[in-house]
């Protein structure tokens, strides 16, 4: 049986990883550890990798303090050990970390990470394009460059999915005839956090509520600090007292995400350009409309399954989008669609035997090639 070891340090509130392995285990010997990777120990076919920035705890830690070159040499070292035995695939989750899109000692780690790969997965060919282009004065170690698949985002149907959307909007405090913008997930910056507000005071739509899962609160720039946490609190309340807002401030449990995806009736994707998102599957494994910015992947999956974009470079665009948003809601047919689509077509076994089917191909292209040589 193929063995594959998965370099990633524990992420058991990434529900992605989680069901993917869980589904490859059944398909080749699967380990999960950073440290084989890192102190260079076992026997495998396959090293896979998903976030850079998660390869160990050491390299998390350059994440949230500061990469330094010599922790870049270092991965570059282990790559090339393993490179020498095994296949390595890489995952395309991100352009880059989330918190470094514009740190160039990440954009070097990244770029040599890729320059070993054997091959890239792609949730969609949106992202082949953007790799080929920014990668392409690369120095690739084997000498060209990866092979790449497009593989589905597997969907969520693991996630309980047992209360009604009257249910789910009692628990809420949510009006039956309410139309619901829903935001999940992190709010990452100003930004974001205005074209949600923007977008929803935008809309014309009669019953209008905005449900946030976890809104992310500006604090005053005070001193005293009890000044501050005061007009925080005094924010919160303008917002539970008002008809037109429902905001959680702490992280959603698992079991609760269907409390939120189930009151909604159309899932907003609060991202201008970003390369993917989660909340697409998501929101298609529970039936929901989903809105979001034309923007590589995610442009390209929304916009091929009938889900309304705005232009990216043009936030405001966002209202219409939404609006029309509503309006598939209303029909009732492209949230159909996307439910049936995800659960037919994006289930974790059907995706995991891709992923099983490409390790394959590149185990065999690189036994017979010739090893890729040392050094970054």
């Amino acid at each position: 049986m193929m063995r594959v070891l998965v370099a990633n340090i524990p992420l058991p509130q990434n529900r992605f990883l989680v069901d993917l392995h869980a589904a490859l285990g059944g398909m080749c010997e699967l380990k999960h550890s950073s440290d084989a990777f890192w102190q260079m120990e076992g026997d495998f076919d396959v090293v896979h990798l998903h976030f850079p920035e998660y390869l160990t705890f050491a390299v998390e830690g350059s994440y949230l303090t500061g990469l330094k070159q010599e922790m870049i040499d270092a991965v570059a070292g282990r790559l090339a050990w393993w490179s020498s035995r095994a296949a390595i695939i890489v995952t395309r989750h991100v352009l880059l970390p989330h918190d470094a899109r514009h740190d160039p000692m990440w954009e070097r780690m990244y770029e040599m990470v890729y320059s070993y790969a054997d091959g890239v997965v792609h949730f969609a060919n949106a992202s082949v394009a953007e790799f080929r282009d920014r990668y392409r004065d690369t120095v690739f170690k084997r000498g060209r460059e990866p092979d790449h698949a497009i593989i589905p985002h597997h969907n969520y149907a693991s996630l309980p999915n047992v209360v009604t959307r009257d249910e789910a909007r009692r628990k809420l405090g949510i009006a039956a005839d309410a139309r619901v913008m829903l935001i999940f997930g992190a709010i990452r910056g100003e930004t974001e956090r205005q074209l949600i507000l923007d977008t929803f005071n935008g809309l014309p739509t009669a019953k209008k509520l905005l449900l946030v899962s976890r809104w992310r609160e500006n604090l005053s720039d005070v001193s005293w600090i009890r000044l501050k946490y005061g007009i925080r609190d005094l924010k919160r309340l303008y917002y539970r007292m008002h008809p037109r807002f429902k905001f959680n401030y702490s992280f959603v449990e698992e079991a609760d995400t269907q409390l939120y995806l189930n009151a909604a009736d159309v899932l907003f994707i609060a991202r201008l350009w970003v390369l993917n998102s989660g909340n697409i599957t998501l929101g298609m494994t529970y039936g929901r409309v989903v809105v979001g910015p034309d923007a590589w992947d995610v442009g390209e999956l929304l916009r091929e399954t009938g889900n309304p974009v705005f232009d990216p470079d043009r936030p405001a665009t966002a209202i219409a989008a939404m609006e029309k948003g509503f309006n598939l809601a209303s029909e009732g047919k492209v949230g159909a669609e996307n439910r049936r689509l995800a659960l037919e077509e994006w289930r974790p076994a059907q995706c995991a035997a891709m992923y099983a089917d490409f390790f394959r191909k590149l185990v065999s292209s690189v036994n017979e090639s010739t090893p890729a040589t040392a050094g970054t």
